[in-house]
């Protein structure tokens, strides 16, 4: 993330968070004069500069039907949303397309503004498989006790 500068990386995650935050309290993302042409019911959420698969920069529109990023690719068609930890990344798996790697520093808020439009949640959905117990073990306590 070199190519981006401090201030940007800091309001990309200030925004993240507000729109996460607002979200997680039952808003929607907000609406933006458009850019494009937008369809019948169509709501722009805004316009950002990303990295498409760690080379070629580009701008990305997302809207509440779609994602335009180069080629448009309708978020119906998303399958998973996979944050990148660390690198200011979003993986998305699409139906019958090969998956893209955002990067930048507004892509944190794009996925959440994806995860609010697909789940109505500001965080993609996570299965986490119950830990198993084995007869006679003590489940371990989140808080250290000193004996």
């Amino acid at each position: 993330m070199a190519e981006y500068g401090a201030e940007q990386m800091s309001a990309g995650f200030r925004a993240m968070n507000m729109l996460a935050g607002f979200v997680r309290r039952g808003g929607r993302p907000a609406a933006v004069a458009p850019t494009i042409p937008l369809r019948a019911g169509e709501k722009q959420y805004g316009w950002l500069p990303v990295t498409v698969d760690r080379g070629r920069r580009r701008i990305a529109v997302i809207t509440n039907l779609r994602l335009i990023v180069g080629e448009e690719y309708p978020l119906w068609a998303i399958t998973r949303v996979r944050p990148v930890p660390g690198e200011w990344s979003v993986a998305l798996e699409f139906r019958g397309r090969e998956p893209i790697v955002l990067g930048g520093p507004w892509v944190p808020w794009l996925s959440v503004v994806i995860c609010a439009e697909l789940y109505g949640t500001a965080w993609p959905p996570v299965f986490v498989p119950s830990q198993r117990t084995r007869r006679g073990a003590v489940a371990a306590c989140p808080v250290r006790r000193t004996v």
